[in-house]
């Protein structure tokens, strides 16, 4: 097991809590579309189908797929230059586009904004994830990325949340405004006050800045551990992604609760996601240290128990207006809380097979594919909505969750072995 001595200092608090900030309100853009998907298709003038298709599936494939691009651009100078300038610029890629889509008229307006905020959410995964690899040691680094967690599921909730409240009330793009213009704030704080810890700090064994060529890409995918948590990353994106674009629509327009109390269960879903996250980081820091296959069997094994009450959630059965959400509530804390523990675990393993100088490449190719599973997964998933109605297309995509199990526990035989 990998020890260090790493410890924080007053900046690197600051530092801390301010990229902690920022990634708070990224987040909270993400989901701003779900609770409002009908009322954006009326104002552009869609039918359902359209409103599924080109809302639900184009818009999150083009928003995923050019953020999964920039990432790997953003990863590769994640190794060899300053983070705290990339996370500055993507932050700007990120929110100057959302607040603009405050203004939109047209479909084609909306839908170039929202593939340029992509940019923002793929480049900050790897400068992010490099940033808290140097913060901390092997042994704390699950811990870390639960509480990043934490506040990424409260950003993405609360966004869910605030979408829900203000869209009926003030419509859908008052939304957008409200979660970009605190961060423009921050990230001037940030620019401010805010410093980049000494890239291998928190490493046992030093590397050298050096430039990624293909040698070490080559070395970083022939890791089976990498591999693994990549191919895991496609498939556990892909109901998240379908979840959280079509679930608060589903929610109110199928099975009868108003876009409130919907949005309320969704957020409820991201609130226990948030909790999961943080306390499977913490769980998988006391079972890597005892050792560390249990990780990866923790994250499996929830990962399994996790489909059991979302698959409850999807077929629910309509209910007359007015009825109680407590049902739904209850099923959708189940389900965030066992399916998020995974996180932060496959975060943590992530940082402890790789060197300091090839983490930003690492987690670019897992945001990658995270993006591959976000995009295609709602874009696919629509044409089998279009076919065959939302209930059957949410039952597929709970199912791919399978495949994330099966790949996350064949870590055990792997994680020992690829560690640093």
């Amino acid at each position: 097991m990998v020890e260090s001595n790493s410890q924080l200092d007053k900046k690197d608090y600051l530092s801390l809590a301010l990229l902690f900030t920022l990634s708070f309100f990224l987040f909270a853009d993400q989901n701003l579309m779900g609770p409002n998907l009908s009322q954006i298709a009326d104002e552009f003038g869609f039918n359902d189908i359209q409103r599924d298709v080109k809302l639900g599936g184009e818009i999150s494939l083009v928003f995923w797929l050019i953020g999964g691009i920039f990432t790997l651009f953003f990863g590769y100078f994640t190794d060899i230059a300053s983070r705290k300038k990339l996370l500055i610029i993507s932050m700007l890629f990120g929110e100057i586009p959302c607040f603009l889509t405050g203004f939109v008229e047209t479909y084609e307006q909306f839908f170039w904004l929202r593939a340029l905020t992509g940019i923002g959410i793929g480049a900050i995964i790897p400068i992010t994830y490099s940033l808290l690899a140097d913060y901390f040691p092997s042994n704390m680094r699950s811990a870390a990325t639960g509480y990043l967690g934490l506040v990424v599921g409260l950003g993405i909730g609360g966004g869910q949340l605030l979408a829900g409240i203000t869209g009926p009330e003030y419509g859908w793009k008052i939304s957008f405004i409200i979660v970009s213009v605190p961060n423009f704030i921050f990230l001037l704080l940030y620019a401010l006050f805010a410093t980049e810890p000494p890239r291998g700090k928190s490493d046992k064994n030093k590397t050298d800045l050096t430039k990624i060529n293909y040698s070490i890409i080559k070395k970083l995918i022939s890791k089976k551990t990498n591999i693994l948590v990549f191919l895991q990353g496609i498939a556990g994106t892909v109901p998240w992604s379908v979840f959280f674009v079509y679930l608060t629509d589903y929610l109110a327009q199928d099975i009868g609760y108003s876009v409130q109390m919907a949005s309320l269960v969704v957020f409820v879903i991201g609130l226990s996601a948030m909790i999961g996250g943080f306390v499977g980081g913490l769980v998988g820091n006391k079972l890597y240290n005892i050792n560390p296959i249990y990780q990866p069997l923790l994250s499996g094994v929830c990962t399994f128990i996790g489909m059991i009450p979302t698959a409850f959630l999807i077929n629910l059965n309509p209910v007359s207006t007015g009825a109680s959400v407590t049902y739904p509530l209850i099923l959708g804390v189940f389900s965030g809380f066992f399916i998020t523990i995974t996180a932060p675990n496959m975060k943590a393993v992530l940082m402890n097979v790789n060197q300091s100088n090839t983490r930003g490449m690492a987690f670019s190719i897992y945001n990658l594919a995270d993006g591959l599973g976000r995009g295609f997964g709602p874009f696919i998933i629509s044409f089998f909505i279009l076919q065959f109605g939302r209930q059957w297309g949410f039952n597929l995509a709970n199912g791919i969750w399978f495949f994330c199990g099966i790949s996350i526990l064949l870590m055990m035989k792997t994680y020992s072995k690829d560690q640093i």
